[in-house]
C-alpha cells in the first residue's frame, strides 16, 4: 500500500496561452472539508465554457487524498495538520515532505495569486481570510492580498497568530516568500452545501475577472474598492460543561453583551449564559452540543 508521498495528487490547468497572471487554487486540505473541491469543480467547467482571456489557472482540487477517504482533517493516524506543516521539509516527517512537494510545486510556476479554499463548522457562512499586516514582506503584497480578497465581495476578515504560527500555513508560507495569497471559508464542512458551492464559485470567479483574466459577467459582483477587515475572534469560550443551545446564527449582526448561548446541566439547570465580547457578524457555531471548559464555540467577525 502506499503513503501519501507515494501517491499523485490530482492537477488542473486551464492555459489561454496568452501572457497574464497566473493563480493557484487549492482545495481539501483537511480531509473533511470538502466544499473547496466542488468549487475548483465549478471554477474549471465555467472555464472550460468561456475561457481564458489571458493567464493560466492551476488547481490541486483534492490535496489530501488519505483525509478525504478516512472523513478527517488529518493526513495520517498521528493527526498531522497538513496546513500546519508549510513551507515544508523534504527531510520531515509526512507532512512536512508533502507540504514541501506542493509548496515547490506552486512557487515553480511563478503565481502571481494562491486561493485556498477550505470550509468551517457545519454551521457558518462564507469569508475570506487574510493574514495581518505584520506578516506581509512588502506593503505591495499586502495591498495585492486586500485587493484579491476585496475582490471575492464576501466578508473579509483579519486572521490571528495567536491561535496558530501562520506562516506554517499553506497561505502564510506563499505570502511569507513574497506572493499574495488568501484562504476562503466556503461554508460548512463534511458534506457539500451547494449555496456554500455557488458562492465561492462566484467568489473565485469574480477575484479572476478584478485581475482582466475572464470577462464579466452578469452573476459577479466586482468590486472596486479596497475593503477593511474585520478582526477573527472565537470569544468567548466556556467555562463549564454540559450542553449548549445557542441564540444566534451565522451570518447574523451582533451587538456587545448580546446573548450568545446557554448552557444547560443534564438536569436542565442553567449553568453559563455566553454573551458577545465584541460587536460583529456571527461567522459560524459549534458542531456539537456537548461542551466543555476552555471550548472555542463561537467564531465572530470583530467590528472595529
Amino acid at each position: 500500500m502506499r503513503d501519501i508521498i507515494q501517491r499523485r495528487i490530482p492537477v488542473l490547468l486551464a492555459d489561454s496561452k496568452i501572457p497574464g497572471p497566473v493563480v493557484w487554487l487549492t482545495a481539501c486540505i483537511h480531509g473533511d472539508e470538502v466544499a473547496g473541491t466542488a468549487i475548483v469543480h465549478e471554477v474549471f467547467a465555467s472555464l472550460k465554457k468561456s475561457g481564458l482571456k489571458c493567464g493560466a489557472v492551476h488547481a490541486f482540487p483534492l490535496v489530501n487524498s488519505m483525509g478525504f477517504e478516512n472523513v478527517s482533517r488529518y493526513i495520517n493516524s498521528d493527526r498531522e495538520d497538513l496546513n500546519r506543516c508549510f513551507p515544508g521539509d523534504r527531510a520531515g516527517s509526512m507532512g512536512q515532505q508533502l507540504a514541501r512537494r506542493l509548496f515547490d510545486t506552486i512557487m515553480k510556476t511563478a503565481p502571481n495569486l494562491v486561493v485556498d479554499l477550505h470550509n468551517d463548522w457545519v454551521r457558518s457562512v462564507p469569508y475570506v481570510l487574510v493574514d495581518p499586516p505584520h506578516i506581509y514582506p512588502t506593503p505591495d503584497v499586502h495591498r495585492r492580498v486586500l485587493e484579491a480578497a476585496s475582490a471575492t465581495g464576501v466578508l473579509l476578515v483579519e486572521d490571528s497568530d495567536v491561535f496558530h504560527p501562520l506562516r506554517n500555513t499553506l497561505a502564510g508560507a506563499i505570502v511569507e516568500a513574497g506572493i499574495p495569497a488568501i484562504t476562503i471559508e466556503s461554508g460548512g464542512a463534511f458534506a457539500i452545501d451547494e449555496e456554500s458551492v455557488v458562492e465561492g464559485k462566484t467568489a473565485v470567479l469574480s477575484v479572476l475577472q478584478s485581475m482582466g483574466m475572464i470577462d464579466a459577467s452578469e452573476s459577479i459582483a466586482s468590486r472596486k474598492e479596497l475593503m477593511t477587515p474585520l478582526m477573527y475572534t472565537n470569544r468567548p469560550l466556556c467555562t463549564t460543561s454540559g450542553l449548549i443551545r445557542f441564540s444566534v446564527s451565522p451570518g447574523q449582526k451582533i451587538k456587545k453583551g448580546q446573548l450568545l448561548a446557554r448552557v444547560y446541566s443534564a438536569f436542565g439547570s442553567d449553568e453559563e449564559s455566553l454573551r458577545a465580547t465584541v460587536d460583529g457578524f456571527v461567522l459560524g457555531v459549534e458542531d456539537h452540543a456537548r461542551v466543555l471548559p476552555g471550548k472555542e464555540v463561537i467564531a465572530i467577525a470583530e467590528q472595529c
